[in-house]
């Protein structure tokens, strides 16, 4: 399993979101970081077998949230290049490819 490297912009973008479901629900804010970390393992485990939404750039849906990890494998780490809410413009995550 190669290793994931979370970029900080990526880092951002979920303590944006973690902050928001806070905001309104612990419990909600706990759930948004287990299905991320649900997200993550599925990445670490099979990074070839999701969606290639453009160039290197793939993407994994979240569980019962609306975000989606956007994520580039290269032969030595997964980078993780984005956590982003699915109705933001798809130009954020085309820059990221």
């Amino acid at each position: 399993m190669l290793p994931l490297r979370v970029r900080a912009l990526a880092r951002r973008e979920i303590d944006e979101a973690f902050d928001w479901y806070a905001q309104r629900s612990p419990s909600a804010a706990m759930g948004f970081l287990d299905a991320l970390d649900d997200a993550l393992l599925r990445i670490g485990r099979a990074p070839d077998q999701h969606l290639v939404v453009r160039g290197l750039l793939r993407r994994v849906l979240l569980d019962a949230y609306p975000y989606a990890v956007y994520y580039k494998t290269y032969p030595h780490v997964i980078s993780v290049v984005g956590v982003i809410h699915g109705h933001r413009h798809p130009r954020v995550w085309h820059r990221r490819g």
